[in-house]
C-alpha cells in the first residue's frame, strides 16, 4: 500500500493487492484520505473536529479481504491513539492476529495482513471497538 499525495489516483502499492491510498484535504483544510481499490475510488475520510473515538466516529472505517490479505482503515482516536487492530484468520474457532499500522497524516490509520481474513476489530484506547466482515475482493 503508498500513500500518495499527488492529484491524481495512486498506482497499485507496495503491498500485495489491489489497494492504495492518498492523502488530500477537504474543503475546509482538514486532513482526507482517500482509499482505492483497483483505482477506483471505494471511501474517502475526512478528519472531523467532532469525533469522540466512538466506532460510530470510524475507529474502524473500513476492510476487505482477498488473495493478497486483508486490508482495513480507520480513524485515530481524538487523543491520536491508534487503535489495536485484529484479523480472524478462520470463521470456525477464530484465530486472531495483530495487525501491524501504517498512519497517515497524524488522524488515520491503515492496517494490512497477508491472510485473507473473516473479522476485523478495532479496540480504542477510550474502549472503542468496530467490528466489520471485511467484503471480499476478486
Amino acid at each position: 500500500m503508498t500513500v500518495d499525495q499527488a492529484a491524481r489516483p495512486p498506482a497499485r502499492g507496495q503491498v500485495p493487492g489491489p489497494w492504495s491510498v492518498r492523502r488530500a484535504a477537504g474543503r475546509s483544510g482538514r486532513a482526507a484520505l482517500e482509499v482505492y481499490e483497483d483505482g477506483e475510488l471505494i471511501d474517502v475520510l475526512v478528519a472531523s473536529a467532532l469525533a469522540t473515538g466512538s466506532a460510530g466516529c470510524g475507529v474502524l472505517r473500513g476492510a476487505r479481504r482477498g488473495p493478497a490479505g486483508t486490508f482495513a482503515w480507520g480513524r485515530l482516536g481524538p487523543d491520536g491513539a491508534a487503535p489495536v487492530v485484529l484479523v480472524a484468520e478462520r470463521r470456525l474457532r477464530p484465530r486472531w492476529a495483530a495487525a501491524g499500522l501504517t498512519l497517515v497524516a497524524d488522524e488515520f490509520w491503515l492496517a494490512h495482513l497477508p491472510v485473507a481474513g473473516f473479522a476485523v476489530v478495532a479496540r480504542g484506547a477510550g474502549g472503542a471497538v468496530g467490528r466489520l466482515r471485511p467484503s471480499r475482493v476478486g
